[in-house]
């Protein structure tokens, strides 16, 4: 009976132990001016593996907190991603060194499942990846992404940071810039590497070099007006001269969806002030597009449009701003080629 006891209670303590390994947690997450449940697994997950020619030593890539979906979305309040080496002994393997890649706290982080690379420089082999970090809720809008270049035999890894915030005409990728690092120009080689790596990201902005590109609109407007209307939040002000550009191409669709209400039309023009963004026109005579006004916010700024004549038209802030209610006269932008 004795050894049966204790055969039961073996028995229960790796189920218990199996269940806490594989325990979800759910929680509510708020970005971007959305709330939804995210699913995490408390554990940690394994991402790359790779091992030597004689399989005497392997290299693993593991994450911390995953969620439950995608092991390559990290969700948790802290999160983590881990190099370990290990040594086979015998038929297992040991883990002998092991150092940190990436930690954060508060953030959002997603590893590029196909950017994970091996290569060899030099004779020594080196594993390429890279991460994209977003800051929860809507305070930072800036993003991060994280190129790194890791040394197989002694773990010692470069980094290359790229700093931007997604933007309409960058789409999925990330409107920003390299950050300077001294440790990778004492490198040129690595260095040179990690940058032909990043090129070719998929969270690497590549600008057009026409100015004049529909898609490049929003940049051409503020040069044009001598401001810069990123999260304004409301506090720009609409100035006495507006500077404008035509356009063939359509910039609604361009710009995005917005509801009915958000636009206004009579017999010249459709106009649309989309939802804490960008203010555009439509010249049914010229058959033309034009940027009115162009403002984006995380919170804040939303403006409601109306006509108060054939040709001008009243903007006011829904939400606070200093500067309420503005009237602009669609005769009197003055268009720009």
């Amino acid at each position: 009976m004795k050894r049966k006891a204790i055969a039961i209670l073996i028995i229960c303590s790796i189920i218990v132990s199996c269940k806490k390994e594989e325990k979800t947690v759910n929680e509510v997450k708020k970005d971007n001016n959305k709330t939804y449940l995210v699913k995490k697994l408390d554990s940690v997950s394994l991402l790359y593996k790779t091992t030597n020619k004689d399989n005497t030593e392997e290299i693993r890539i593991t994450s911390y907190e995953p969620s439950e979906n995608d092991k390559y979305f990290l969700v948790g309040n802290k999160n983590f991603i881990l190099v370990s080496k290990y040594l086979k002994k015998g038929n297992d393997f040991k883990l002998i060194k092991k150092d940190t890649l990436v930690s954060n706290e508060f953030t959002y982080t997603r590893i590029d499942e196909k950017s994970f690379q091996k290569i060899i420089i030099a004779n020594k082999e080196y594993i390429l990846l890279s991460v994209n970090e977003t800051v929860m809720g809507n305070a930072v809008t800036d993003e991060n992404v994280t190129f790194i270049m890791l040394d197989i035999k002694t773990l010692h890894f470069y980094k290359l940071d790229y700093t931007g915030e997604p933007t309409l005409r960058s789409n999925e990728a990330i409107d920003g810039e390299f950050i300077e690092n001294e440790s990778l120009n004492s490198n040129p080689e690595i260095k040179k590497i990690l940058y032909q790596f990043a090129h070719k990201s998929k969270w690497v902005f590549h600008n057009l070099e026409d100015e004049n590109h529909y898609t490049n609109y929003v940049q051409k407007w503020e040069t044009d007006n001598d401001v810069s209307n990123h999260l304004a939040n409301g506090s720009s002000g609409i100035a006495d001269v507006i500077y404008s550009t035509y356009y063939k191409d359509n910039l609604f669709n361009y710009t995005g969806k917005y509801d009915e209400e958000e636009s206004i039309e009579n017999n010249d023009f459709k106009i649309v002030s989309y939802f804490r963004s960008n203010i555009i026109a439509f010249d049914k005579n010229k058959k033309m597009y034009f940027p009115i006004y162009t403002e984006t916010c995380a919170t804040g700024c939303d403006k409601k449009i109306r006509f108060i004549s054939e040709n001008s038209i009243e903007v006011k802030y829904h939400e606070y701003s200093p500067y309420p209610t503005s009237i602009i006269n669609l005769d009197e932008i003055i268009f720009k080629n």
